[in-house]
């Protein structure tokens, strides 16, 4: 079993990333990271209308498109910031609008009932405000045909705070068992 994690996070060592860190501890399998900061991905241009459709965009987009179709499971990892997914994620996420009609990639049916999960991580009344956040991931991946597994919500307020919560520490470490 492969899982490949994408992360949102736009610091290096983030909170959302290090609960994921810590979740995949457990996980029987390898285990492949991308950072989308790491990463050239261009916003998208809307073009699903026009007569000749997407243009080609030269970008790290469709890289990252494949590896998710070669991983048996996903992990999106990433920041809560304004009660949703970090931009980093979101621009990632707009883009298969592209990707689902790139006829080579086969995109939509090659994540038809994959193992999907979410980890993220906020502040103020998180286990509330980042419902918002998990009933998008649901729909995306519903959308998708993937077959969303769990999501973890953490609490952390300034870098470093997660590491610093042994309840959460103990929970997140279950996450694959």
């Amino acid at each position: 079993m492969s899982l490949l994690i994408i992360s949102g996070s736009s610091r290096e060592n983030g909170n959302a990333e290090y609960l994921a860190k810590e979740a995949v501890a457990s996980y029987k399998g390898e285990v492949k990271w991308i950072r989308l900061r790491e990463h050239a991905i261009q916003q998208i241009t809307d073009q699903r209308h026009d007569e000749n459709g997407f243009e080609h965009v030269d970008d790290d987009h469709t890289a990252i498109v494949e590896e998710m179709i070669k991983a048996d499971e996903i992990l999106f990892a990433t920041p809560l910031y304004w009660y949703g997914m970090s931009g980093h994620m979101k621009t990632f996420i707009d883009r298969w609008s592209q990707a689902l009609r790139n006829d080579s990639l086969n995109f939509k049916e090659s994540m038809s009932g994959k193992p999907s999960y979410v980890i993220t991580c906020g502040g103020d009344q998180v286990q509330l405000k980042a419902l918002p956040l998990i009933l998008q991931f649901r729909h995306i991946f519903e959308f998708m045909g993937m077959d969303f597994k769990k999501y973890f919500i953490g609490e952390a307020r300034k870098p470093g705070d997660a590491a610093n919560n042994a309840e959460q520490l103990k929970k997140v470490a279950d996450f694959f068992i």
